[in-house]
């Protein structure tokens, strides 16, 4: 029997949940508590979603023993590589699911900007970790990623959530 085109959909619907919500528990249960260890209570850059200042940054970089710095690298980074690959479609399925029915909908970009700031992040955080005597500049740069990062991940989430709820009242209100 073959499935639906709404079969289909909420199929993908749900590897695309199933793989954001594996690798962020990865992340945080395993990867990031390990690369943290000897950190003295300075959070990953991407944990922190106002970014590190310099003076964080380079005393996160110093900090971090050479197994955890692999970890960072090796094992980290191309998870989070990966991981806009399954939010990403899962953001934009959510939002399209969700859609209100404007015709200039410029909020359904959202999650693809997401990605694109992720990528960055972790660009200037491979950056930051691979050159120890970087610049200001350089962790302002990455600051600046982290930042844009964080408020498009709260706006994508904040935005499904809001038009999944408007949907339901709407279908509510129409039942009765």
């Amino acid at each position: 029997m073959a499935l639906t085109k709404k079969q289909k959909r909420n199929l993908w619907l749900i590897v695309f949940a199933v793989g954001t919500v594996a690798i962020l528990a990865v992340s945080d249960i395993w990867l990031f508590p390990a690369i943290e260890r000897t950190t003295r209570g300075i959070r990953a850059f991407d944990l922190n979603p106002l970014g590190l200042s310099f003076a964080d940054a380079k005393r996160f970089v110093q900090l971090l023993t050479e197994e955890a710095k692999r970890l960072y690298l090796q094992v980290e980074l191309p998870l989070d590589c990966v991981f806009p690959l399954f939010y990403t479609p899962l953001f934009a399925m959510l939002m399209k699911r969700a859609y209100t029915g404007r015709r200039k909908d410029f909020l359904r970009a959202a999650p693809f900007l997401l990605a694109g700031f992720d990528y960055f992040e972790n660009g200037c955080t491979a950056y930051l970790l691979t050159h120890p005597s970087f610049t200001e500049t350089a962790a302002s740069v990455a600051r600046v990623a982290t930042v844009g990062k964080s408020l498009l991940m709260y706006l994508t989430i904040a935005v499904v959530l809001w038009r999944l709820v408007k949907k339901a009242l709407q279908k509510r209100k129409k039942k009765k």
